[in-house]
C-alpha cells in the first residue's frame, strides 16, 4: 500500500502530525497497513520515512461502547506491565483527543512476532 492511499479508520494528516509530535524519533511520512486478528479494537502497523515500525490501536468505527473499548485503559494496562517480566511492547504514547482521529487511540512498538488466531469451530 502507497503512503497516500486511504486507510480507513486513520485520519492520515491529523495522525502523521501527532505521531512526529508525540513519538520520539517517529518521521512522516507515513504508511498504515490494518493488521488483521485485531479482535474487536482496530490494529495498524505504522511505518514512518526511515522505516521505523510502531503499532496504533483505536476502537472500531461506528457506534462503540467506551468501556468496551477504553483505550487509555489498554495504554495504562501495557505501560504498567513493561516494568515487570510479562513481555509486552513499550508504550510509546496515548492520543485521547477525538479530534485527532475520530476516537482515541495508543501507539507501542512493533514486535515481530506470530498473531493468535481464533481457534474456535461453529
Amino acid at each position: 500500500m502507497s503512503a497516500t492511499q486511504d486507510v480507513e479508520g486513520i485520519h492520515r494528516e491529523r495522525v502523521s502530525a501527532w505521531l512526529e509530535a508525540k513519538v520520539p524519533g517517529l518521521v512522516a511520512p507515513f504508511e498504515f497497513h490494518i493488521i488483521p486478528s485485531g479482535h474487536s479494537n482496530l490494529t495498524y502497523r505504522v511505518c514512518d520515512a526511515r522505516g521505523r515500525c510502531v503499532v496504533l490501536r483505536r476502537p472500531p468505527l461506528g457506534a462503540v461502547l467506551a468501556t468496551a473499548h477504553d483505550m487509555g485503559r489498554e495504554h495504562r494496562i501495557i505501560s504498567a506491565l513493561g516494568s515487570t517480566q510479562v513481555p509486552v511492547p513499550p508504550a510509546l504514547g496515548l492520543c485521547e483527543d477525538p479530534e485527532v482521529n475520530g476516537a482515541p487511540f495508543y501507539v507501542m512498538a512493533f514486535v515481530e512476532g506470530w498473531l493468535p488466531e481464533d481457534q474456535r469451530t461453529t
